[in-house]
């Protein structure tokens, strides 16, 4: 029967829904007319009779309306609104959403022509993207040579105007500087170098320019200069270059580009302290060796006691000599090892550039496994000291099919090349080390890299057909993901309006601009429990800024805090935090007015945000700062995008909208998650008729009202 029925078009069931309402009017008459009829023959009592009819009969037709209203809506008007959400998402938010074919499963062709559509629409959206691609493939050129001469420069890069706010900078700069969020794009300079320094060299060049001396001038329009962090605690050495406008010839902006002193002047000291102890320390064992061995030389008759003597100063002498020369070795090791620029480095990144660099080589195939991990190091000298290495093995044992990961344990990074074969020998892996490779810098062979990142290599069997080269790596210092606790559940849903609720000046200047060109703050907290007013603490916040639909990964925030109080088990597995890693870190009193000066002028976005603000806004007396800045939730938007499912926890909406989860339920993890949930909800809500950041902040509270208004029920 249901086959049957669904076999019918979408107008022929609509209208039987309506005959089937006209029927049931006149029976439903006719059946009163009867009870009435029924009850004057039996009681003679017209008005009566008369009452009971109207009462039946009224309350029949309202129930009758009422269960085929339910099965219109349950069957044509529900599948619709949860078509049309599909499409709005399709178009404004994930271009690959399926649409469910089975939920209007009564509605005809409507939800096959939709998915056809879809398709189409998708078809015709890449066409669109590899036109445009091929119509802008040479700006493209330009944009990823610029940013790989940026990412790879060894100096800091930091392009200001005039008025000192911050263009540009590469990832560089932030090592340098030694800051994560506190730098950030059109914000001043002066938040993190002196600007004393700064002022001066950039009056320099203008006055240069001026008295129109610059052209006769040795460094042009370039000065050098020796500046200082802000704290005080890293030296730069800098050079300031003035960029001219083409037409009027006038100052525009400025580069600047530096390199960390600091650690050159240490060096400097110890190459000095070397010097001497490879000189005046070295001096007394020599000459006491040089006279011993002349007095044997030059005394024949000799006493044999004096002999002994002067052999034993000779022995003596030697071992002294051989130990100090020991200890500069070491030392001089070291001061090697720790002057060499590095960088954290993601080892996804790096290991996807090897399965790259040899992916058109025909007797290689190099599958990258495991999962990534952090790790310390030059990725442009290890990317050559594991192509060098795939090599080697290749030409020594003949193995074309090599696994390449990285892994974290017990607070080490080791890189492994497996293939399947025998082991190679200590003496083998010996022969490679001291071979330049093509490409370094100044002609590095593999043990020069390794030296830079304290590396011994081995090989060593892995079972009984596998065997591996290791690498052991310096560990990056970043927090790791906890990916055992992706699948525990979310927290429940907090509602607040006066959290929600911006009244403050700095909304009334954002009511009104566009959500497209706002700063915004995505953030998220780790906590001790789910009652701060029951005494739950922050233990872990994290923040990335997003500008004009960007997501500047650069610009992030992510602090552990101390909570002062213990951290229950039953948290713990949310979030991997134990007492062992808050117990030397800073408590809220320190990190939250960090965090309040990073989103400083922008609107904060979170994920059930009244939870976090909760939180947030109990510390501002004992943080002396105020969280008055505007909030936006991504539960309450997404409820108010998609109204016709119940799936708003963070893992359902990122799995709507195609984004990949990684370091789930860790501050970081979560923040970038939203983030990229955020992002793709701001043209759904432009379509939707949200434009400004009031009219976003205006559609959360109105599903904050219906979801009070559903709880009371």
């Amino acid at each position: 029967m249901l086959k049957r029925i669904s076999k019918l078009s979408l107008r022929l069931r609509t209208f039987l829904f309506f005959l089937f309402l006209g029927l049931c009017v006149p029976l439903i008459i006719a059946g009163g007319f009867f009870l009435a009829y029924g009850h004057i023959l039996a009681h003679n009592d017209p008005a009566s009779s008369l009452f009971l009819f109207g009462a039946a009969t009224s309350a029949a037709l309202i129930g009758c309306i009422v269960a085929i209203a339910l099965l219109f809506d349950i069957n044509v008007a529900s599948p619709i609104q949860g078509l049309i959400r599909d499409i709005q998402t399709i178009l404004h938010g994930n271009a690959s959403h399926k649409v469910e074919l089975d939920s209007g499963k009564y509605l005809a062709h409507l939800p096959e022509t939709v998915h056809d559509l879809a398709r189409q629409y998708r078809r015709q959206r890449i066409e669109v993207t590899q036109a445009i691609n091929a119509a802008t493939l040479e700006t493209q050129e330009q944009k990823k040579t610029l940013e790989a001469v940026l990412k790879d420069l060894h100096q800091g890069v930091i392009i200001c105007n005039l008025n000192n706010q911050v263009l540009l900078y590469n990832q560089k700069a932030l090592s340098l500087l030694h800051v994560s969020g506190d730098i950030g794009l059109m914000r001043s300079l002066f938040r993190v170098i002196d600007s004393p320094p700064i002022l001066h060299s950039l009056r320099r060049l203008r006055n240069r320019l001026a008295e129109d001396r610059f052209q006769d001038h040795p460094d042009g329009m370039s000065t050098s200069f020796v500046c200082a962090t802000l704290d005080g605690r890293y030296t730069l050495e800098a050079r300031m270059t003035i960029v001219l406008n083409e037409i009027e010839r006038t100052p525009e902006s400025y580069i600047l580009t530096f390199e960390d002193a600091t650690e050159e002047l240490n060096a400097l000291g110890k190459r000095d302290h070397l010097l001497r102890e490879a000189t005046e320390g070295l001096r007394q064992p020599v000459a006491n060796l040089r006279a011993a061995s002349e007095m044997l030389e030059n005394a024949d008759n000799i006493d044999p006691d004096m002999r002994d003597r002067f052999q034993s100063v000779l022995v003596a002498e030697s071992h002294k000599l051989s130990k100090k020369l020991d200890e500069l070795a070491q030392e001089y090791h070291g001061l090697a090892t720790t002057h060499w620029p590095m960088a954290d480095i993601y080892s996804a990144n790096l290991l996807s550039l090897v399965t790259l660099k040899l992916q058109d080589q025909d007797k290689f195939t190099v599958v990258m496994t495991g999962i990534p991990t952090w790790l310390h190091g030059d990725s442009h000298s290890l990317l050559l000291a594991l192509d060098q290495l795939l090599h080697r093995i290749h030409d020594a044992n003949g193995v074309t099919k090599f696994d390449i990961q990285a892994s974290h344990q017990n607070g080490k990074v080791h890189i492994d090349l497996i293939w399947e074969g025998q082991p190679l020998s200590s003496s083998k892996i010996d022969s490679w080390l001291n071979v330049p490779l093509t490409d370094s810098i100044g002609g590095m062979s593999l043990r020069d890299i390794f030296e830079h990142h304290r590396c011994e290599i081995w090989s060593e069997q892995l079972d009984h057909q596998h065997s591996r080269l290791r690498l052991p790596m310096l560990a990056s210092h970043r927090p790791t993901a906890d990916h055992t606790s992706e699948q525990l559940p979310s927290r429940p849903e907090f509602y607040d309006f006066n959290l929600l609720s911006n009244p403050n000046e700095q909304f009334a200047e954002l009511a009104d601009r566009p959500l497209s060109d706002l700063p915004f703050v995505v953030f998220d907290t780790e906590t001790t429990g789910l009652k701060p007013s029951a005494g739950d603490e922050i233990i872990a916040i994290a923040g990335v800024r997003v500008l004009k639909g960007r997501i500047l990964t650069g610009e992030s925030f992510a602090r552990i805090v101390n909570p002062k109080r213990s951290i229950p088990k039953s948290s713990i597995k949310f979030h991997g935090i134990t007492d062992e890693m808050v117990k030397d870190k800073p408590p809220a009193q320190i990190v939250l007015p960090q965090f309040h000066d990073f989103a400083k002028e922008s609107v904060l976005v979170a994920h059930n945000a009244a939870f976090d603000m909760k939180f947030l806004k109990m510390k501002e007396d004992d943080c002396a700062v105020r969280f008055d800045h505007p909030v936006l939730d991504t539960l309450l938007l997404s409820v108010f995008l998609h109204d016709h499912t119940t799936a708003h926890g963070l893992n359902d909406i990122a799995k709507r909208f195609g984004i990949e989860i990684e370091g789930r339920h860790t501050a970081i993890g979560d923040a970038l998650v939203t983030a990229g949930i955020f992002q793709r909800m701001i043209p759904m809500l432009k379509a939707r008729g949200i434009h400004t950041l009031g009219d976003a902040i205006t559609a959360c509270q109105k599903i904050v009202e219906v979801r009070a208004q559903q709880a009371d029920f």
